[in-house]
């Protein structure tokens, strides 16, 4: 009912005014609502463009996952197969995935948030492209072996695109459902705006009311309708006749529905495509391990796979045949072929096995099932399960018992090139002693051949010279393996001796210190066993320098009492003569120390050492009943100290060389010897044969002189000196005196010198030791010689 105060107004108007009035309440009440309509019904239209928008969007993101699954697969595919035609869903993303991303642009471009999500997607997108076409590259270069790591790789940023697009896929489904409930707002404020424009109709008059409201209600209930079949993902199906404002929703949400029921078909079809190509590739995967299986049974390798609890998964034919076990007897065990010595490093490596640790290259003895010793070089890799944890291991095993076999034959044929080295110069240093004594005992035997006992005494130098050089001869028979005898041995003397030999051998950057106790005691051993000693940790303290540094022997008595043998396995209390070599090189560690006389065992690269030298070393001192020790720390060098037993009786005398008939002369002769006993000995057997000689002690000084006034014809040079060598010397001389004559003087040999230096046939050469008739004979044959000869 109206109020009082209305009816008695309305009462009073006239009939036109109320007629106006019935006709202005409801046009009023129809503006307003229209008004409102008009609002609602473009606020309705944003939300339906924005739900398009969002469908959009969600197709966009499906598109560029699947262009880049298809990019992948046939990725795999080619590099499982090698043929190009898996190459063409590839290159179908390359060419089609940018128009998409531009698309995603486009539809994101007014949600910051998405677009920075599209950014990532791009940037991932573009990776993941770049990794494949990497993968390409080397198949196409020749490298199909892919390592497993980039493959995870690749894997690893496929599942992060696909995280990043389903963000963005969530984030459009958060916006689709905010935008249906803002069209539902919109739709619901549209039916009250409605229904309030009724009712300001019904209040204003029944004749408008009666006019409009049947039409309005009926269309807005097919608009509901319209809208709940929607919600409820159904297409209406009735054709929209009118175009007014209700209409135009109505038509919008067919559209969208429309829409919408496509893309769900899009995406049902994507899915069922997607689906299709998953079984494809189950299949690929399926032929790729049924080719991993024909290879492990083809290989000519041992193969094997493990699991984590050292359990056999897989033995292939190789493996039975190089190890003897079958396949029904190894799998389901452990691992048969570890010796018993070696089970608890097999245990540790079970341990990196789990941490996913490979081997590749490492050399092992392992045992057959005859129980024979086998040589094995063994790589590893990590098994992995589809979620990329490691559950296993698989390992390829090669027979490396024969190469091994010919690698020892062939260290030995070089140790045996080393040690003939070695002889050469020891019998260099020898021949230059034997000569000075030899040449001393002749002089001595013709100024005493009136007295028979001291030219006896003469006589019988010349003979201990004599074995002297046949001594050499021993030693260089050694170099073939020869055995030498021992005997009492001044330990100063032998250092003293082998000193210049292993200046040689370390060069010029490392000095030698010597620190040799005055009257140390002897000891009884073959000499050439102790210049192995000295040699071999000689060369190894070289080795350890790096650059600049210095390597001290030292000599010493010693008292090895109770509670040092105790505390040494084999070692009895005594007195002891002790041979130290120290360096200032790099140490070592504690687990090198362990391994120290291993026979083979060796911290040197490749080609520098045969890990022969320390077990030599060892050998020798245990076959005299001695004691090594070996005391180092990594960055403060290495000490060995080497305990020999003390012998109460003297050095056994040093035997030497006879002499001959002389021929003597008057000529001018240049001496240039380094060497001062040899210098001295020389000079003073030319003096007595009645030459007048000019002596110098470096070729440096022998060029003074010989560019110095007066008349030189023969030069007598040594070969082997510092800073110069006497062709050299003899070369430079000739330039400023032509018409010289050259005799050349060494305690090598001359097939030695014919390895170093070439020499003529005929070219006077005197082999050391000499006598004073052999220097004569070679001195006037020297001199007689045509000067074009010379």
């Amino acid at each position: 009912m109206l109020p009082g105060w209305f009816e008695r107004r309305f009462a009073k108007l006239s009939l036109t005014a109320k007629g106006v009035l019935v006709v202005a309440i409801p046009v009023c009440a129809l503006l307003v609502a229209m008004a409102v309509f008009y609002d609602y019904e473009l606020q309705t239209r944003r939300a339906a463009e924005s739900v398009i928008q969002s469908f959009a969007v969600r197709s966009q993101t499906r598109d560029v996952l699947i262009l880049m699954v298809d990019a992948e697969t046939g990725t795999r595919g080619y590099l499982l197969s090698g043929s190009p035609a898996f190459l063409a869903p590839y290159r179908t993303a390359v060419a089609d995935l940018p128009a998409h991303l531009a698309a995603l642009r486009e539809l994101v471009a007014d949600n910051l948030r998405q677009k920075e999500r599209l950014a990532g997607v791009e940037r991932q997108t573009a990776r993941i492209l770049a990794s494949l076409e990497g993968l390409q590259q080397q198949v196409g270069a020749g490298h199909p072996q892919v390592a497993e790591s980039e493959l995870v790789a690749g894997r690893n940023a496929m599942d992060g695109l696909r995280q990043q697009l389903a963000w963005m896929i969530d984030e459009e489904e958060r916006l689709l459902n905010q935008r249906k409930n803002l069209a539902a707002a919109s739709e619901r404020h549209l039916r009250i705006a409605i229904f309030a424009g009724g009712i300001w109709g019904l209040l204003g008059g029944f004749v408008a009311a009666l006019v409009f409201v049947r039409g309005i209600v009926r269309r807005m209930h097919s608009l509901e309708e319209d809208a709940r079949r929607l919600a409820q993902g159904i297409a209406p199906d009735a054709e929209v006749a009118s175009r007014d404002e209700i209409a135009v929703v109505q038509r919008t949400l067919h559209e969208s529905s429309r829409r919408l029921a496509a893309q769900s078909q899009e995406l049902q079809a994507a899915k069922t495509e997607l689906e299709a190509r998953v079984a494809a590739r189950t299949l690929e995967l399926r032929a790729a391990n049924h080719l991993l299986q024909a290879v492990m049974e083809a290989s000519p390798l041992a193969i094997w796979t493990m699991d984590l609890d050292g359990q056999l998964t897989s033995w292939n034919p190789a493996a039975e045949k190089m190890f003897g076990w079958g396949a029904a007897e190894a799998i389901g065990q452990p691992l048969p072929t570890v010796p018993e010595d070696q089970q608890e490093e097999f245990f540790g490596w079970l341990d990196r096995f789990r941490a996913g640790e490979a081997f590749a290259g490492v050399e092992r003895k392992r045992r057959r099932k005859d129980g024979t010793a086998i040589e094995v070089s063994i790589w590893t890799a990590p098994l992995r399960d589809s979620a990329g944890s490691i559950d296993g291991v698989m390992a390829i095993e090669s027979d490396v018992t024969q190469r091994k076999l010919l690698e020892e034959q062939f260290r030995q044929s070089q140790k045996l090139e080393a040690v003939g080295r070695l002889a050469g110069g020891v019998a260099h240093d020898f021949n230059n002693l034997l000569t000075v004594i030899g040449g001393y005992g002749e002089m001595l035997k013709q100024e005493v051949k009136d007295d028979p006992l001291l030219a006896d005494f003469a006589q019988e130098i010349q003979n201990a010279t004599a074995r002297g050089g046949a001594l050499t001869v021993q030693l260089l028979a050694f170099s073939r393996r020869q055995i030498s005898q021992p005997r009492v041995l001044d330990l100063n003397q032998t250092v003293t001796q082998s000193i210049k030999m292993l200046r040689r051998v370390i060069g010029e950057d490392i000095e030698i210190v010597t620190r040799l106790e005055p009257g140390l005691g002897r000891i009884q051993a073959d000499p050439i066993h102790i210049d192995q000693i000295l040699l071999n940790l000689v060369v190894n303290a070289r080795d350890a320098i790096s650059g600049v540094g210095a390597i001290t022997i030292e000599t010493a008595n010693v008292a090895l009492g109770r509670e040092y043998a105790d505390r040494h396995l084999g070692v009895e209390p005594g007195n002891f003569c002790l041979l130290a070599v120290s360096d200032t090189g790099s140490g070592m560690t504690a687990e090198t120390r362990s391994r120290l006389f291993e026979p083979f065992f060796t911290t040197k690269e490749p080609g520098r050492g045969t890990g022969l030298g320390l077990s030599i070393v060892y050998g020798i001192v245990k076959q005299n009943r001695g004691e090594i020790g070996v005391y180092s720390e990594l960055g403060h060098g290495t000490t060995f100290k080497i305990y020999l037993p003390m012998m109460e009786v003297p050095a056994e005398a040093t035997p030497q060389a006879s002499a001959a008939v002389e021929r003597h002369g008057s000529e001018t002769v240049l001496v240039c010897e380094d060497e001062p006993w040899i210098r001295k000995l020389v000079v003073t057997m030319l003096a007595k044969q009645g030459y007048r000689v000019l002596e110098s002690e470096s070729p440096e000084q022998a060029l003074e002189i010989a560019a110095g006034p007066g008349t030189i014809h023969l030069l007598v040079t040594d070969v082997v000196m510092p800073g110069m060598n006497g062709f050299e010397l003899a070369r430079r001389i000739q330039e400023v005196r032509p018409g010289i004559r050259t005799l050349y003087m060494s305690g090598y040999t001359d097939s030695h010198l014919s390895r170093g230096w070439v020499i003529g046939k005929n070219i006077p050469f005197l082999q050391k030791p000499f006598t004073a008739s052999s220097l004569s004979e070679k001195i006037r044959e020297a001199l007689e010689r045509p000067a074009a000869e010379a």
